[in-house]
């Protein structure tokens, strides 16, 4: 089919209006409303997470746990359109989450239990592998796409705001460590995978994929929500707020003091 274009319009309407028509465009706009709810959320227990390892451990592990079974599924599935979303090697974070986990859980991390959000979650990925293995792309491309962005954020955020009592040589993530890859032509590359992948897809399949794409932002909530520790993390923040409110009071009263 050939498509005449209208040289009158100014090129940035036409790049705007083929950028509209991308598979990867049309997720993210059905997506928006709970991708914005779950962004808010995993920022606000993260932002506590950056100043404690354990509770940043935590999160490491239900998110491994998540990553792990879409890379293991990968090899069990030999579907060529899962592999061709792999399009570099070091997306694969599997070992990178152990090394973090294990550094920040201690080495007996595989015995710790399971959250009941996380074994649903599991539970339901497994439902899909059976009935329907394609929808475990939406997992792959909005977690790993995730990654590439949020996680960048949060890394520079646990770096800059982490605990100061800690070395200068403190031990650095792997899982957010992409160190000799261009991060955004990688997610450009990683989009370009997704929307070749969905031309082959029916319309049916592809709306089953943005409904699933939503599922993937829920599920991910519930999982974030169930990560311990952050109540003890906000209260030591509170209270040495509080100490220092009392020590600048403290500073005012023999102030006006001494001027009496």
């Amino acid at each position: 089919m050939i498509t005449l274009i209208n040289m009158k319009q100014p090129i940035e309407f036409i790049m705007a209006q083929e950028n509209d028509d991308l598979f990867t465009t049309r997720m993210r706009k059905a997506t928006r409303r709970i991708h914005s709810i779950s962004d808010a959320l995993v920022n606000a227990k993260f932002a506590i997470a950056v100043r404690d390892e354990k509770v940043w451990g935590g999160g490491l592990f239900v998110f491994y746990h998540i990553f792990a079974y879409l890379e293991d599924a990968q090899k069990r599935l030999s579907l060529p359109d899962y592999d061709k979303l792999f399009v570099n090697k070091i997306l694969y974070r599997k070992f990178a989450f152990e090394e973090d986990i294990s550094h920040y859980l201690g080495s007996d991390w595989k015995t710790l239990p399971k959250s009941a959000a996380l074994e649903n979650y599991l539970e339901h990925l497994q439902n899909l592998e059976k009935d329907n293995p394609q929808l475990l792309m939406a997992y792959v491309y909005h977690l790993y796409l995730g990654l590439l962005s949020g996680g960048q954020i949060l890394a520079k955020k646990r770096k800059i705001f982490g605990d100061k009592n800690l070395p200068n040589d403190m031990y650095k993530d792997k899982v957010t460590d992409f160190t000799g890859v261009d991060i955004s032509k990688l997610k450009s590359d990683f989009r370009s995978a997704m929307n070749e992948i969905a031309e082959h897809m029916t319309v049916d399949e592809q709306n089953a994929f943005i409904d699933e794409s939503n599922q993937v932002f829920l599920m991910n909530n519930l999982i974030v929500n169930s990560v311990g520790g952050q109540n003890k993390v906000l209260y030591n923040l509170m209270y040495k707020t509080s100490a220092v409110l009392l020590v600048v009071f403290g500073a005012v009263i023999a102030y006006k003091m001494s001027r009496v």
